[in-house]
């Protein structure tokens, strides 16, 4: 038996609470609006509510996602980068975010990342090791630049 749809007040309080949840774009709050059976005005109007009452903002989510994917996922900023942009985030905003990014700890990430890594690459030579190294930083969104800089300093053998 399929279930009633909702109305636009149980709607508004299923959004504030996913909200509240963790942090989200409007992008990803226009999306979830999009699987209930509403308006397009009634969506507007839970997504302005949202809006002006704080539970979505864009720059917050930013500097949160920015953070997160740093400490917790090992991302680099070039990655970061690319997927605030496919969250409709303004470049400005984008960048501002990646500004707050504590450089020294940034790096002591990358550097963490590389000697975990390290132990379990097999290669039959340095300089085969270190190009493994470098296409697995590459690969999570490290700048080119900082990462052979790391590789030059921190893994001369």
């Amino acid at each position: 038996m399929p279930s009633k749809p909702l109305s636009s007040d149980q709607v508004l309080d299923k959004m504030a609470k996913y909200c509240a949840y963790q942090e989200r774009c409007v992008k990803d709050v226009v999306d979830k609006l999009k699987t209930f059976d509403l308006s397009s005005k009634d969506q507007e109007e839970i997504l302005n509510y949202l809006i002006d009452n704080r539970f979505v903002n864009n720059e917050r989510f930013a500097h949160a996602f920015v953070r997160g994917k740093i400490n917790q996922s090992g991302w680099g900023l070039n990655k970061i980068r690319f997927h605030l942009m496919q969250k409709g985030i303004a470049k400005e905003t984008i960048e501002g975010a990646l500004q707050e990014a504590d450089t020294e700890m940034y790096r002591q990430r990358l550097i963490e990342l590389l000697q975990s890594k390290a132990k379990t690459v097999r290669a039959t030579n340095d300089f085969e090791k270190k190009r493994k190294l470098a296409a697995f930083a590459l690969q999570r969104g490290f700048e080119a630049s900082l990462v052979w800089i790391v590789l030059k300093e921190d893994f001369e053998d």
